[in-house]
């Protein structure tokens, strides 16, 4: 996700400046408009994670400015906080008791923020929405389903949980992500080594021979010689491709082409799909049980799914929604959801248990990825020993060729 910064004119007639996180900037303009502001600007920020937020004390030095809420921070603070209020504390005294235990910095210049807000007779959502790069529409959204109900503590355990899920799901897909380029970067330094320190040895050793060079071990030699001597060319050209790629996902046409590859790859697009519709029917599933409106609901997880192309796609149903069309006829129609999330949707529908059946769905696409993520790295590895194996033994026969020759030249 990036971050944004915005400068809006809010209902009363007043500036008022924020940031919020966002996969784009027409779903930050978009909630800016539903909550009745006229847009001044939006800008895109960098490093808006690590900052303290708008109006947030600088309490907690450097460490404070350094660090950032993840994931599991959030679920640990969610679990305490739940667990606190329904052992009865009030819920001043509980962000009181956890802004002091918190290990984040960051979190606890924010819990302290929340409990000022909630000293001063705010409801802890309106406390929760200043803070949008710490605490997400979905969480604020549980937050306001707990107040409505009464039933905070157990809206806050939801949340705990789903969050808990999320984070498993993300890491085991960024793990399976990242391994193949892990061991590729090692064999690529295996290589390199192979050629700047083992392969100048045989050179200077078959030039005393004078041992004719077949064309292979010449092609060897001069790769060899050029890292050696002009290896920073190597070096700085791909730190530039490097950076330009980084720079060009962050753009909005290079974030919507890189997250339409993501879909379209062998093995990886399936496992790409079948993570966001674990996502999907995961966040649905828990927002839709805690008594929040569909479209709310569909508004909130469109934020959870990290590919633009599956959140235009959201943006569509809800819009499906609004004119009459049912929920299942509408992903249905998107052509973008498996059977399953279709089928569950529609049962869930019919039966007035969507949330049940879509926690169904989450389980089975959870089940699926994780499945999934083990028969790759299965596959990976082989497939990863065949090729360093044939890189080395290659640029050995290369290096021994000259010695085949000259016994042949012997006999």
């Amino acid at each position: 996700m990036a971050f944004f910064e915005y400068k809006v004119i809010n209902t009363a007639g007043k500036q008022e400046v924020g940031r919020f996180n966002s996969n784009n900037a027409s779903d930050v303009a978009e909630f800016l408009r539903g909550k009745g502001h006229r847009i001044v600007y939006i800008k895109e920020i960098r490093g808006a994670f690590t900052r303290a937020p708008a109006g947030a004390k600088s309490q907690g030095g450097i460490f404070s400015k350094l660090s950032r809420i993840t994931i599991r921070d959030l679920s640990i603070f969610t679990n305490q906080f739940a667990t606190m209020l329904n052992a009865g504390l009030s819920m001043s005294r509980a962000l009181q008791v956890l802004q002091k235990q918190t290990t984040n910095p960051k979190l606890a210049v924010i819990i302290g923020e929340v409990s000022e807000e909630v000293r001063k007779g705010n409801s802890l959502s309106s406390g929760l929405e200043k803070f949008p790069l710490a605490f997400s529409p979905l969480y604020v959204s549980m937050a306001k389903a707990g107040e409505t109900s009464g039933n905070l503590g157990n809206s806050l355990l939801t949340m705990s949980s789903f969050l808990q899920r999320d984070n498993e799901i993300r890491n085991k897909v960024r793990g399976a992500m990242a391994y193949p380029l892990a061991v590729l970067a090692f064999a690529v330094l295996i290589v390199l080594g192979l050629f700047i320190f083992v392969i100048p040895t045989f050179e200077g050793f078959l030039t005393q021979l004078g041992a004719p060079l077949p064309l292979p071990t010449k092609i060897v030699f001069s790769v060899a010689d050029f890292l050696i001597h002009r290896g920073w060319i190597v070096l700085i050209v791909v730190v530039a491709l490097i950076a330009l790629y980084y720079r060009w996902i962050k753009t909005p046409n290079g974030k919507r082409r890189m997250d339409a590859l993501k879909l379209r790859l062998p093995i990886f697009g399936d496992l790409t799909r079948k993570s966001a519709m674990a996502r999907f029917s995961d966040t649905l599933s828990t927002l839709f049980s805690a008594g929040i409106p569909l479209v709310d609901c569909l508004g909130a997880v469109r934020g959870v799914i990290d590919n633009v192309i599956i959140s235009e796609t959201i943006n569509n149903i809800v819009d499906s929604i609004k004119k009459g069309e049912s929920l299942s006829a509408a992903i249905e129609r998107s052509g973008m959801f498996m059977p399953m999330v279709v089928e569950m949707t529609n049962i869930g529908e019919e039966s007035g248990s969507l949330d049940r059946m879509l926690s169904k769905a989450s389980e089975f696409y959870n089940d699926e990825v994780n499945y999934m993520i083990g028969n790759i790295t299965a596959l990976i590895n082989p497939i990863m020993m065949v090729f360093i194996g044939g890189i080395i033994a290659g640029v050995l026969i290369s290096l021994y060729l000259p010695v085949f020759t000259m016994a042949g030249y012997v006999q």
